[in-house]
């Protein structure tokens, strides 16, 4: 099964082990709830998607590589306890508690979560003195005389030993033991996960040209021949910072990516074709309407591998766009909820002090979210913007204490004089939404005067549709010309009505 599929697996059967009954008991008994393992070749992913749906359930993430871990490390360390059996005095062999295990007490007393996943990597490539007590562990949960904690699930990743010669086949017993997921790379369903999440639009679109140059792993006389959906991901990573501080991409940046010399030397040209494309459509003036009908007649003309490029040229925009209006959004839903529940404190005597809590809290949120290497890239960018924006309404509020009421508009409480930027911020906010919206529509209409209802405007419409921010940015505000466009595309609105519960931002 593909990426998409693996993810709706592990986290059916996540939500299912955390299930419970009217008595609280769980709806799979502990003992039946079968460890996870994923098993795929490297780099497609694994580990990404059970972060990401430990995050979405709200429970702990705690991630292992077992090739890192010795018997000692995994199982503990041996020492010698006095104990008495039958009323005689025995010396007797225990252990420290596994540093695995401490690992998730460590996650519950940090989170105050009880539940989580533990995730171990690379699972099938334990050592010979490791393996027996991970078989254990698999089997019945422990470490010795240590137990994971109960709300726990356990999920796996092993390569197959074509692709690690470390790896080794469990034996059938043990496989009868667990909950075997086979995941394969599939290149449809990492494009739309890599517009969503802005990958470099150089590489969707060389991909959507070359998609046989998505995955090779391999081996050759001069070592192995690896390109991934991770090195794609951490090379889109890395291209942005270069352009962003103007530093040249060259081969043996890509190389240091893409481990294959023939993907990595095409590429690289591409890379210098696509930059020239970025040059010659001014896709500022194509959002803002403006472009002139030159661009138009090029677009028209162009052959099939430019014209894709100029559609992701496009995708990057609008979808940065989008997703940047939608985590300023978020972040003012989050601190208006905030506000709205600590109004009777702000509007005390004691507003000040409350005020300055609930902006020492932001920041630490924000701080805490960066430090958690589970936390998404949409995650810490909505806890760094409600943290700038709880420090705006502190220093309003502080301005107002000591220039006084006269000088804020006769405002009488720290409740109110957070109100004003909170509210100037939601204006501004409404002015963003408002440009997002008139630039999707006059890419749409660029795209449809230049190729009709082409397979260009299939490729742009169908990765936004695909794109749950940008979902929910149309549903809250709307666009009739995407809904027109999906409609005559046949999307049926990819769901637009199962999303229409999120409210417009209203000022407080």
């Amino acid at each position: 099964m593909n990426i998409r599929q693996a993810t709706e697996q592990v986290e059916g059967a996540i939500r299912a082990y955390l299930a419970r009954d009217e008595h609280g008991l769980p709806l799979i008994p502990d003992q039946m709830q079968r460890p996870l393992i994923l098993m795929g070749p490297p780099g497609i992913g694994k580990t990404a998607i059970v972060a990401q749906i430990a995050e979405r359930l709200g429970i702990n993430f705690v991630s292992y590589s077992i090739t890192h871990h010795t018997r000692q490390s995994a199982l503990g360390l041996p020492y010698i306890d006095d104990d008495t059996f039958s009323g005689k005095s025995y010396k007797v062999s225990r252990y420290t508690m596994s540093e695995i295990i401490a690992a998730t007490h460590d996650a519950i007393e940090e989170s105050g979560v009880a539940e989580g996943i533990l995730f171990l990597d690379e699972v099938n490539c334990a050592s010979e003195t490791l393996a027996p007590a991970m078989l254990q562990f698999l089997q019945y949960k422990t470490f010795g005389q240590h137990r994971l904690p109960q709300g726990w699930a356990i999920v796996c990743a092993g390569n197959p030993p074509e692709y690690n010669r470390a790896a080794r086949d469990f034996d059938p017993a043990m496989m009868d033991r667990m909950k075997r997921i086979d995941i394969e790379p599939d290149l449809d369903v990492w494009m739309d996960y890599a517009v969503a999440h802005g990958v470099h639009p150089a590489i969707t679109t060389y991909l959507a040209n070359k998609p046989k140059s998505f995955y090779k792993v391999r081996a050759a006389v001069s070592g192995a021949r690896i390109v991934t959906a991770r090195g794609w991901e951490d090379l889109s990573r890395m291209l942005l910072a270069y352009e962003r501080e103007d530093i040249e991409v060259n081969l043996a940046l890509v190389s240091q990516y893409l481990q294959d010399n023939e993907t990595a030397e095409d590429f690289s040209l591409y890379y210098d074709l696509f930059a020239k494309y970025q040059d010659d459509y001014k896709v500022g003036e194509i959002l803002a309407g403006t472009a002139g009908n030159a661009i138009e007649r090029r677009a028209r003309i162009a052959p099939f591998d430019e014209r894709i490029a100029l559609v992701n040229l496009l995708l990057d925009a609008i979808t940065d766009e989008v997703h940047d209006v939608d985590a300023t959004e978020q972040a003012l839903r989050g601190v208006r909820g905030t506000l709205a529940a600590r109004k009777d404190d702000l509007a005390s005597l004691d507003g000040i002090s409350a005020m300055e809590g609930l902006a020492a809290g932001a920041r630490t949120a924000f701080q805490e979210a960066l430090a958690k290497g589970s936390a998404s890239a949409a995650a810490q960018r909505e806890a760094a913007e409600r943290s700038e924006l709880m420090e705006r309404l502190r220093v309003a509020v502080a301005q107002w204490s000591t220039q006084g009421a006269a000088a804020k508009g006769d405002v009488r409480n720290a409740f109110e004089a957070a109100r004003l930027p909170f509210n100037e911020a939601a204006r501004n906010l409404a002015v963003r939404v408002g440009d997002a919206s008139t630039h999707l529509d006059a890419a749409l209409g660029f795209l449809d005067r230049c190729f009709g209802d082409g397979q260009e405007l299939l490729v742009f419409a169908s990765h936004l549709a695909v794109d749950p921010v940008f979902m929910r940015f149309v549903s809250a505000h709307g666009s009739d010309s995407f809904v027109q466009h999906s409609q005559a595309l046949m999307f049926h609105e990819r769901g637009l009505d199962l999303l229409r519960e999120v409210d417009e931002l209203k000022d407080l």
